[in-house]
């Protein structure tokens, strides 16, 4: 009896990694090349002031950050680890611009964390969730994508504390520089 149970167990665990590896194939098939329509308005904060910021959208590579207020998005949010991620582009001079585009329903705690991080990059505030009308964006955690220079999606998946899509990540960026 203990052994059909281990047995069915180690079935159900297989049949589980399968459809995750499944559902991860079908979103990155889904999204490979598509483009990521930007909304005529965008707000940005930068450390919890509105600010204008144009040029970020005219980099060669775009990393695209989408945090909604399912869950615990500023949790999340890793702000930490992404100036980490910043400063290394900075000094390695890669032209890429990092958007981060924050929908949700208490943007005072997303500026509360700002401040307390001292997050110096600009922050998009999505009010009316236009980003994800416009993209009907997967589900969390793949909400992170590498976009090329006319917003079409290169990869998906978030390089914060993942050593190997961060190299990834690097090397697409580098590759035309």
């Amino acid at each position: 009896m203990k052994e059909n149970l281990k047995f069915l167990l180690i079935a159900i665990l297989c049949q589980c990694c399968s459809l995750k590896h499944k559902h991860i194939e079908i979103i990155v098939w889904e999204w490979s090349g598509k483009e990521i329509t930007v909304p005529n308005q965008i707000e940005y904060t930068f450390l919890g002031r509105d600010t204008i910021c144009s040029d970020l959208w005219d980099k060669t590579y775009k990393i695209f950050i989408y945090f909604d207020s399912i869950g615990c998005s500023i949790c999340k949010m890793g702000l930490s680890n992404w100036i980490e991620l910043i400063e290394i582009c900075e000094k390695q001079k890669m032209d890429v611009a990092f958007l981060f585009v924050v929908h949700s329903s208490n943007y005072h705690m997303f500026n509360i964390e700002i401040i307390e991080n001292q997050f110096n990059y600009p922050i998009i505030f999505d009010y009316n969730n236009n980003f994800d009308k416009l993209n009907h964006f997967p589900p969390d955690p793949y909400r992170t994508f590498l976009l090329d220079k006319d917003n079409k999606v290169i990869l998906i998946g978030s390089p914060i504390n993942n050593n190997a899509m961060w190299e990834l990540y690097k090397r697409v960026i580098t590759q035309s520089q």
